[in-house]
């Protein structure tokens, strides 16, 4: 692991070069001039030999470098790096066109030189049945489950690492940036704390660049956080030399989100982002599993076909939803709640198996039903009002999405009504859209420009 940047001024003294050596435990390090071009390297044999020939530690570094060295330029191939490692060359340093320094190329290097970036994307959530039953405090004494499946709307999230300690932080989304000259003394101010968080558990080594956009509003309830920060997790994974598991980065997005920032709220949301598709998710004390439901591609395709989303042109009040659900948790009538919505997310579960989409909206209306009558908070006249002008005109059923007060309301469609609804709510000013599912769960991977 490199302590230091390899570099040293032509001002450093043979000493200075000594300790950068001992450091970074790279056996080289690079001279440079105030303007960052690199005039010469010092391996650790070039200084011992000088000391040897009776140069002192304070003598300056300048007068013992090597001006005739090997170097790589930025962007160069992974080929052209493994040839000279067969030349019995061991490390080399990687400059720019200027000749300045960029890093170090070892038997790690991927090329791309100091252009390698990584990329991530992770799905929505749409969640079922059981949401409100993942919270900590009441599975470790009770065992629950969540049904949920992903949807083709998703966090993007772009990394670059840079040549030196200071970070950027970009959201596309807010139209709001954050600099600092290195993440140690970044603060949670408001100001993109969620990207913030999900960076600084990570705890990389080295400045970068990371930019952030989502195709879904903020505030939706479609579980936006934990794919923002499931994709952030997964681009600072790519670049680690112990790669992260699914489980690990849902549990980090976890940890960033509900312990880092103290955020009330459940853990359906990072499972069911980072796996993707159709999942069966359970909840105890001891741990946490994922399953996967296996049902036949006719299913998801008559899923897709009739399911129904609406945005209601609220902001979704998860924070305080949540934060109150959590104060019930320990109650009798939560639990008859968690009782309730846990057998109907199993119905769900045993039907969908089967490739039996019949009574499904029905099923979604039992879980509504069941949130409005134990989470008052979860809606309003309003929210009312879209919810039996839609079963009015063709929803077998729904519900809204997330601990709700607002945000997008999730129907499941009689056979050949879908425009019909669609129609009834645009004549209303209401924002609707077809559901495309999503399969693949997060994705990550580097490229270099």
């Amino acid at each position: 692991m490199i302590g230091a940047a390899p570099l040293i001024p032509d001002t450093a003294s043979i000493r200075d070069a000594l300790q950068n050596l001992t450091q970074t435990g790279l056996g080289l390090v690079c001279i440079g001039e105030a303007s960052g071009k690199v005039v010469g390297v010092a391996s650790d044999g070039d200084l011992r030999g000088a000391l040897l020939a009776g140069a002192v530690l304070g003598d300056s570094v300048a007068n013992v470098m090597n001006r005739n060295f090997v170097s790589v330029h930025e962007g160069a191939p992974r080929e052209f790096v493994l040839k000279l490692f067969d030349t019995r060359v061991k490390v080399a340093p990687i400059l720019d066109g200027a000749g300045r320094f960029l890093s170090m190329a070892t038997r790690d290097y991927s090329g791309g030189g100091g252009s390698l970036y990584a990329r991530a994307k992770a799905p929505v959530r749409l969640s079922l049945a059981g949401g409100g039953t993942d919270i900590t405090r009441h599975f470790m004494k009770h065992d629950s489950v969540c049904l949920s499946v992903t949807m083709a709307r998703y966090s993007h999230v772009l990394l670059k690492k840079r040549h030196d300690r200071s970070v950027k932080f970009i959201s596309q989304d807010l139209k709001r940036n954050v600099e600092a000259p290195s993440l140690d003394v970044t603060e949670y101010d408001g100001v993109l704390d969620l990207i913030k968080a999900g960076a600084r558990l990570m705890r990389p080594e080295y400045g970068f660049e990371l930019t952030t956009a989502c195709d879904f509003p903020l505030g939706s309830g479609l579980g936006g956080s934990a794919t923002l920060l499931a994709s952030v997790i997964a681009c600072f994974n790519e670049f680690r030399a112990e790669k992260l598991g699914p489980y690990e980065i849902a549990e980090h997005a976890f940890e960033a989100e509900r312990i880092e920032l103290g955020i009330a709220g459940g853990w359906q949301d990072q499972y069911a982002t980072v796996f993707g598709g159709l999942n069966f998710l359970e909840f105890n004390v001891n741990r946490n599993l994922v399953v996967p439901i296996r049902t036949s591609n006719a299913t998801l395709w008559e899923l897709e076909e009739r399911l129904l989303i609406c945005h209601t042109g609220q902001e979704h009040l998860g924070d305080v939803v949540h934060e109150k659900l959590r104060e019930r948790s320990g109650e009798e009538d939560y639990l008859e709640f968690s009782l309730a919505v846990s057998d109907i997310a199993q119905r769900m579960r045993d039907n969908l198996l089967r490739g039996n989409l019949t009574g499904f909206g029905k099923l979604l209306h039992e879980t509504w039903e069941l949130k409005k009558r134990y989470s008052p908070g979860a809606t309003s006249a309003k929210l009312d009002e879209i919810y039996d002008l839609a079963f009015r005109s063709g929803a077998e059923g729904g519900r809204l999405l997330g601990t709700g007060g607002g945000g997008f309301f999730l129907f499941f469609v009689e056979p050949l009504r879908w425009h019909d609804l669609a129609n009834v709510l645009r004549a209303r000013g209401l924002a609707v859209d077809s559901v495309i599912l999503d399969t693949e769960g997060l994705r990550s991977w580097t490229v270099a420009a």
